[in-house]
């Protein structure tokens, strides 16, 4: 994944954990392979995928990319049959993922727009734990550039014209030299 990929994505879990508090129990910055009722009520914010595809041809200029990054929530909650309650909450509080996150300037402005999302519910069993899990996917758009890194910077020019021709120049012509120096920064 791209450094700025990473950065945006840091960015929406921050905002999350600001956003939630305490009314989740874990926070994840990556998927869980175990999970355990001690770890519920739980958030994941983490990537799903990150597509570029070329801006213009692409063996022209320097390499430069049109971002199609996947940001995925994941909340969940320990399913029990005899309190139905904890999952009107999950409901809830994944509903306010979107106040959390689009209204937030310094959020939206990290990306040239969101292009689409996507939710769906699950029921899983993990292990001895059964979850109910809502998943949100964000799709956010976003442009990349890689120009080229130049060692052996320009620092000096030098121009001497013959004037009109080798001949006037033999018979006295003056000619002009120029040295034009360019600052490095």
């Amino acid at each position: 994944m791209s450094d700025y990929a990473s950065k945006v994505a840091t960015k929406a879990f921050d905002l999350a954990v600001a956003g939630f508090g305490t009314r989740f129990k874990t926070y994840r910055k990556t998927p869980m392979m175990q999970v355990t009722p001690a770890d519920l009520p739980m958030l994941g914010v983490y990537i799903l995928r990150e597509q570029r595809t070329s801006m213009g041809d692409a063996n022209h200029a320097e390499p430069k990319f049109k971002h199609a990054l996947t940001l995925g929530f994941s909340g969940a909650v320990h399913a029990e049959t005899d309190d139905q309650n904890t999952l009107y909450d999950l409901e809830q509080m994944m509903a306010e993922l979107d106040e959390v996150l689009l209204t937030n300037p310094k959020f939206v402005n990290l990306c040239e727009g969101v292009t689409g999302m996507d939710r769906q519910s699950q029921y899983a069993k993990v292990g001895e734990t059964t979850l109910f899990e809502i998943r949100v996917e964000m799709v956010l758009a976003f442009s990349s550039y890689f120009p080229p890194k130049v060692v052996d910077d320009l620092e000096k020019i030098v121009v001497t014209t013959q004037y009109p021709d080798k001949e006037s120049a033999e018979a006295g012509t003056p000619q002009i030299t120029r040295v034009y120096e360019y600052e490095q920064n």
